[in-house]
Formats: structure tokens, sequence, C-alpha cells
């Protein structure tokens, strides 16, 4: 068995001091730009600076999260960012975007890169690619099962990091673009709305249908030493100090202690961190029952129903010790609204607590989470008072870098069509149309199939066990020169051995600014498409330095917004229907090959954009048909609207014209 390092999270200075406090071998926390959470207090480089250098004197290593995706004009300010991260004595880098690694690699080289769980490594083989790519640790996918983990770490010789408490995404990290989706906040960059928290409509019942249970691996520290990994990480940049030094003593007690009555406390240490109920997802086997759609979004521990209420008193039954100046937050789970409030006075009646607070706004029967507990946050405000952070002044040496440098070539124009079904096949007819074939477990042993198409796709997620498949079919199909492939994940460069072999970067592998082109270029790749996401004003830009010529953009279709690995409530397991959120805004739910998708309702359809489009030079579009129906009359209709320019009723732009945050 391996000893495991213990990484916290700290979104506030306080929370930095209560990890190490509690017993944290590493910390991980962001500067206040590109970091996955926006909204924590994150560090000012000053602070990071001195912070850092006091871990360090405690034995703790620091990790900054720089896991978000830039646009091109964010690189000059990425890099001013950068070169400090590379002289602030930093221990690693998390690193979501591929041109930043590409960057770090050729201009700070002393920086040791971490792939955060972001990027969507999930298997032996976007490990393998990770490490090619200069990564020194792999954060993995959080929908990992425990033989998935043992597997990768025996088939690999990189530090392998895996989430082990926390919230938990209904989607695949690095394959939610359903924030960006109805706001333009996103996920990728730090701005997420979590609409996976709020509440939902399914067939005229109402409930939190995406909100998963929290994880908790406590449970299974055994099965984590056994697993091969090197770091076990605490979700929680957005949590206060309290859980943060909750969580860290109970999990450094329970990763190091052999002893009963210790492992008894530490455990009931994590009752108080104060969050959702507790799941371990597919760890062991997969959970079934990840979802309470009755349950509010708010994060807090449960103590029951408001009996009664008396002016600002409320009656409430409980075993959990409350005391006055804990914090609570009180929901209306019907109406989806919350309300703070904290304890003024508290009276033990026949066995009930009448709690004084400070809010009028509760009635009966409205759910009571307690989030703050006062002792714990009296201890953390005592601990982060008597702790003395040295105020070093420091500088900086300026750092300059050249961008890449890109030639263009003349190309006419290309229409693809992807395709998750082979019968759309005997509706077209235009040799200068070309069909994309989506595999998946269900067709790659379908051979017979491949031999009707030329280009080919790869999906986003593809299990450990499921590699052996998917490679055979991919060898299969690479005997044949002229064939082509998209792919959609770091993981997928590993299933070509075949030089002849054609590769088209996908619309999950994100291509937001010009170093991770170049970097997708340096791995053979013909030509990318464009960020679902990204919107006109970075997409000219792009354009305009060359890579026109090389580029592809998604013009139609229902593009996948979330995938998930999540066990869907009993409400959702039908194989297609819709889901509604507060704003009347309308997803199809998706149930296919094991896994949840979340598409749009209506389509996402730029046909009016095209002649914009081919000012740039643009010309080679995607028309996606994957779960439609083959339909001869429907198709007929895309297609003359693609060629005339116009737009279908209830039509959708994503942010093209709305622009990306």
């Amino acid at each position: 068995m391996n000893k495991i390092e213990l990484l916290s999270p700290a979104g506030s200075k306080e929370a930095f001091i209560a990890a190490i406090e509690a017993g944290t071998d590493a910390v991980y926390c962001g500067l206040q730009n590109f970091s996955a959470r926006s909204k924590a207090q994150n560090f000012s480089s000053y602070d990071f600076y001195n912070y850092t250098a006091y871990a360090h004197k405690k034995n703790v290593k620091v990790y900054a999260a720089f896991n978000t995706l830039l646009q091109e004009n964010e690189i000059h300010a990425a890099v001013k960012q950068l070169n400090f991260l590379s002289q602030s004595g930093v221990d690693a880098l998390i690193v979501q975007d591929l041109g930043i690694a590409n960057i770090v690699k050729k201009y700070f080289p002393n920086l040791k890169l971490h792939a955060s769980t972001q990027l969507s490594i999930h298997n032996s083989y976007g490990v393998f690619e990770a490490q090619k790519a200069g990564f020194k640790r792999v954060v993995l996918s959080r929908e990992l099962s425990f033989q998935e983990i043992k597997s990768i770490a025996k088939n690999t010789d990189i530090e392998l990091e895996i989430f082990g408490h926390g919230a938990l995404c209904f989607s695949v990290s690095g394959l939610c673009l359903m924030s960006s989706f109805i706001g333009g906040c996103s996920g990728n960059r730090g701005k997420c709305t979590q609409p996976c928290r709020r509440k939902w409509e399914i067939s005229n019942k109402n409930g939190f249908y995406l909100s998963p249970k929290d994880f908790d691996l406590s449970g299974h520290i055994k099965e984590l030493k056994e697993s091969g990994i090197t770091s076990l990480k605490i979700e929680g940049r957005m949590k206060n100090p309290q859980y943060v030094y909750n969580t860290v003593k109970a999990y450094k007690t329970l990763i190091n202690s052999c002893d009963d009555n210790l492992c008894k406390d530490a455990k009931e240490l994590l009752k108080q961190d104060l969050a959702r109920t507790k799941t371990t997802f597919n760890f062991i086997r997969k959970s079934e029952d990840i979802f309470t759609p009755e349950m509010p979004k708010q994060i807090g521990l449960y103590l029951g129903k408001i009996i009664s209420v008396n002016n600002n008193t409320i009656t409430l039954d409980t075993d959990t010790s409350l005391n006055i100046g804990d914090e609570l937050k009180i929901a209306d789970a019907l109406k989806d609204i919350s309300y703070k409030a904290q304890i003024l006075n508290i009276k033990n009646v026949s066995g009930k607590y009448e709690l004084e607070i400070n809010s009028s706004l509760v009635k009966k029967g409205m759910l009571v989470f307690k989030t703050s507990d006062i002792k714990i946050a009296k201890i953390i405000e005592y601990i982060f008072t008597k702790t003395a952070i040295s105020k070093q002044k420091f500088t900086i040496k300026d750092k300059s870098l050249a961008l890449p440098v890109f030639k263009s070539n003349k190309t006419l124009e290309e229409l693809f069509l992807k395709i998750d079904d082979p019968n759309w096949l005997a509706y077209i007819k235009d040799k200068n149309i070309y069909p994309v074939f989506v595999l998946n477990k269900e067709n790659i042993k379908n051979t017979d199939l491949f031999k009707r198409f030329n280009y080919f796709e790869l999906p986003a997620y593809i299990e450990e066990f499921d590699l052996q498949e998917f490679q055979k079919a991919v060898d299969t199909i690479a005997m044949h020169d002229k064939n082509k492939f998209f792919i959609n994940n770091l993981s997928h460069f590993h299933f070509f051995k075949n030089n002849k072999i054609s590769l088209y970067a996908g619309s999950f592998i994100y291509t937001l600014n010009s170093f991770s082109v170049d970097f997708l270029f340096s791995k053979g790749i013909k030509n990318f498409t464009f960020s679902l996401e990204d919107d006109l004003k970075n997409i000219t830009i792009l354009a305009k330095k060359n890579l026109y010529s090389n580029s592809i953009f998604y013009i139609s279709g229902f593009p996948v917004l979330a995938v998930s690995l999540m066990t869907p409530h009993k409400d959702l397991i039908q194989n297609k229907q819709f889901i509604i959120n507060s704003s009347r805004d309308s997803f199809q739910v998706i149930n296919k090959n094991g896994k949840i998708y979340i598409t749009t309702q209506f389509p996402v359809m730029l046909f009016n954009k095209l002649n914009t489009l081919k000012k740039l030079k643009i010309n080679k579009f995607i028309i996606d048909l994957s779960f439609i129906k083959p339909n001869k009359i429907y198709l007929d209709f895309i297609l003359d609207a693609y060629k005339k320019q116009y737009l279908l009723q209830n039509d959708v732009e994503f942010n093209f014209e709305r622009g990306l945050k």
C-alpha cells in the first residue's frame, strides 16, 4: 500500500490556514483570474506569494489552479500570471487548456503540470497522452470505479490524483456546456451558474433531478491505498473554512491511523461537514439513488422541517446539537427559494428545539439546514488570527513569448453530416457531402458498417475496459488509408499508429486560442472544430491568424451540452424526454449507451451567418444529425436551409453573437 498525499481546497486565506492546521499535505488554490472557481475569494499575487512561502515552512505543497479555457485576447494576461507563478515557488500548476500546457512546456519548463479533471481524462490512454504532453500528474475523472483506477495505475507510471470527498457535477467535468448555453457563462472558464443544482420540471413533476449527492469515500480508505493513486483530493474551494478544517482533519486521521476509536471520531467529524447527503458514486458499484429530487439544492446539514412558527421563533425536532450563533438556511422546496438565518436564542421544550432566529420570512413546513457551527467558527478564527504570515516584497522579471505563426492554404467548401444512424445514408445523394459516422459501444462490433463510411468520430468518453474493443474497431477501419477520424478527447490520439490516417479535432477538444491549435497541429491534427461555445469576436481573431483553412464550424445541430454517467432518477429513465428549468428553457434528456446526454430542444442553427463566416474564409461546416431519426424530408429541408442561408422556427445561436463570458 502506498502513502497517499492529502490535498485540500483553499478558496480563501482562512481556508488555506485551516487546511494546514488540520494536517494537510498540500493545498490547491487560485489567483484572481483563470481559475475554475472564479466566485471563490481566491488570492492576489502578493498574498499567493507569501502564503506559499508560509506553507513551505510547514512542509505543505501548494498547487495553483490555472484550469480554465482562454480566448486569444487573454493570452498576454495569462503569460504575465504564468511568469509570476514560475517565480512564486508554487509546486505545480493545474491546467485544462492544452494551449496553456503548450506555453508552459515551451516557456516555463520549471513549472510542474497537473492535468485538471476538466481535461476529462478517464482511461489509461488519456494518461499516456497527458504524459506525452508534459503533464507530471493527472487528476482523473470522478466517474471512475476502484477497478478502473487500479487498472490505470497498473498500466501507467505517472502520478494519479482523484477526488475523494465533496460536491459532484452532474456531467463529466469538462464535458458540460449547459451554463454556457443558457446564459453564456462557461463552466470551462470558471463562470458556471450551476444549472444542475436548480429545480427542473419533467412531465408536470418538479424536482432537483440533476443535483447529485456529495461524494464521500471515507469508508474506503483501504481500497484507496490499494488503488495506486498518489493524491486524494477534497473538493471545496467554494466551501467555508469550517468545512475544510473538519474534512481535512478527518481524512488525515483515516489515512494515517489504524486506531478504531480515532477512525470512529474522524467519521463523526465528517458528519459535521455541513454539506449534502453522501454517495460513493461509481467507486465500488454504481449508485442507484444518487439523486433526491425532493431535496433542495442548498448545502447544509439537514435538521428537519419547521413544525410551527411564532413570530421569529421556529419549533424543530432534531438530534443535532445547536448553539446560539449557528447559521441556518431555511428552504421552501416547492418555490426553490431559501433564506439565511442565525440562531439568536435556544430553548429545549419537551425534547424539541424552539429557535429564535433573525428572519421573519419562514413558514411551517420549510426545510432547515445547518450551514455554520459557531464553535468551529471560533476555533478557525483563533487559528487564523494567531498565524503570522510574513509580508515579503518581490519583483518579477518580464517574460515575452512569440505567438504561433500559421500558413494558410486555399481550400474548397466542404460540408460534413454527423450521423449516429447509418440509415441516413439512404437519403444522402450528394457526393460533395461527407457523412461522419459516430462510433459507440453498440456499433463498433459491426465491421460491415465501416466499409460504408470514410469519416468516423470517437465519443468523448470511452471507459477503461472498453478501450480494447474500440482499438479493434479503429485498427479495422485504419486498414483503409482513405479513412479519417474526428477525435474528442486527449486519449484518442493513442488509438492511432497509422500515420496515413487523417485526424480532425471534434467539438470536445476545445480550441479557443492559437496555442491550443498549435498543440493539436503538432499532434498531427489536420483540421480543428471551433468550440461550440465560442463567439464571433474570438473566431474572427483566430481566422485572421490564417487558421481559417484548417478550421471547421458547427453550423447546425442538437449539440450535446452534458454527458453523465450517473444512474438517472426513475422519472428520467425514458430513452428521450424533455426537462424544463424555471426560466422555461427546455432540453432533451437522452439515455443511450449507459450514459445520459442532455441536448438542446431546438437546433443550434447559424445558416444566416454563413456569409459572415465565408468572409473570414471559413468554408468547412458540420451539420449534426445525431439523436435524430433518419428522415428524408427533414434532411432535404435542412440542406435547403443551408444552401439558401435561412433559419428555421425556434432555432438558437448559442454564444455566437451574445458573447462568451
